[in-house]
């Protein structure tokens, strides 16, 4: 992995989180490298509007990279091809979604129910971008009774790929009960490639702790960036003085200016919620403020509703 340093610190892909703004400020505020929504790897190679949209990355290029999925080796070979050469230099294939309608296109965790279809993608992809990072992110496998992440990441680094992200729940799991990342150490004491921890990564203490067990070459954060860029930062500098509230609320108001010079302010003031959501959680009185969010209708609206917290930060104390 000497053509490009990913780092420690990593943001995940999110549908409809990790748009150019929302990247732009997580590198900003410490993650070290990113990746762009999924993208149909057909949507690209047929120059989709919104599929175009999502790979915007302004001066960031060299530190973000563009995921692909789909279920068809020569396609997503070809999609890969074609990122490589408009810039990007780690190209990943979700092998690991577990929304249902990826799934029925038989991409994402689908592609872990056959071994010789994972197999295909991962040989085929490899041999179009030879000069590229060439990643995967993979689940524990597709259900119970199919638990075969050992199975793949052999055959992955085998295959030359070139570092893996983990999330370890089956796809039957979905996002419930707990990952499992006795499964992660598992995997990085059985393959010699980079292993990056994701799953149940909410805090800076999740992530230390999991970085601790596992011996992962990194930490991939996902739900618990949402609306906390400064996360990054936290986790690569643990014992540095956190932001206090003012300074946080500074972020998500630049954050907001970002999505809205980026979106427009009609579709930015939407875009912006589910970041309020999360940033709201843990606050005393949050039910009240988030309540507030949902009800908001302009840009202007949010900002007094980040206002009221700013000046009433000692009703509005955390309770973590």
């Amino acid at each position: 992995m000497d053509k490009i340093n990913l780092g420690q610190c990593i943001l995940a892909p999110m549908a409809g989180i990790t748009g150019y703004p929302f990247r732009k400020m997580a590198l900003k505020y410490g993650a070290e490298f990113c990746f762009t929504e999924m993208i149909s790897a057909d949507g690209f190679l047929h120059n989709d509007r919104g599929t175009l949209e999502l790979l915007k990355t302004g001066n960031d290029i060299d530190k973000t990279g563009i995921q692909l999925f789909g279920s068809n080796p020569v396609i997503l070979a070809q999609a890969a091809k074609k990122a490589a050469d408009n810039g990007f230099k780690v190209i990943d294939v979700n092998m690991g979604c577990p929304v249902k309608k990826v799934v029925k296109t038989g991409a994402g965790s689908a592609i872990l129910k056959d071994v010789k279809l994972f197999s295909l993608i991962v040989k085929a992809v490899r041999q179009a971008v030879k000069d590229s990072i060439f990643t995967i992110k993979i689940r524990s496998g597709f259900d119970e009774n199919s638990v075969n992440f050992l199975e793949v990441g052999k055959i992955a680094e085998l295959s030359g790929v070139d570092a893996v992200f983990f999330h370890p729940r089956t796809r039957s799991l979905m996002f419930g009960g707990a990952a499992d990342h006795s499964l992660t150490k598992k995997l990085k004491e059985e393959i010699a490639i980079p292993v990056y921890a994701s799953g149940d990564v909410f805090t800076i203490n999740d992530a230390l702790r999991i970085q601790d067990f596992t011996s992962a070459d990194g930490i991939m954060f996902a739900r618990g960036a949402i609306g906390k860029p400064w996360v990054f930062g936290d986790y690569l500098d643990a014992n540095r003085t956190h932001l206090d509230i003012n300074q946080k609320i500074d972020i998500i108001t630049e954050l907001m200016e970002e999505i809205s010079l980026f979106y427009g302010r009609e579709r930015g003031h939407n875009l912006i919620r589910p970041h309020l959501y999360n940033f709201l959680k843990g606050f005393k009185g949050s039910k009240g403020l988030r309540c507030m969010v949902n009800n908001a209708k302009t840009e202007k609206e949010i900002l007094e509703i980040l206002n009221i917290l700013r000046t009433a930060n000692n009703e509005y104390t955390r309770l973590d």
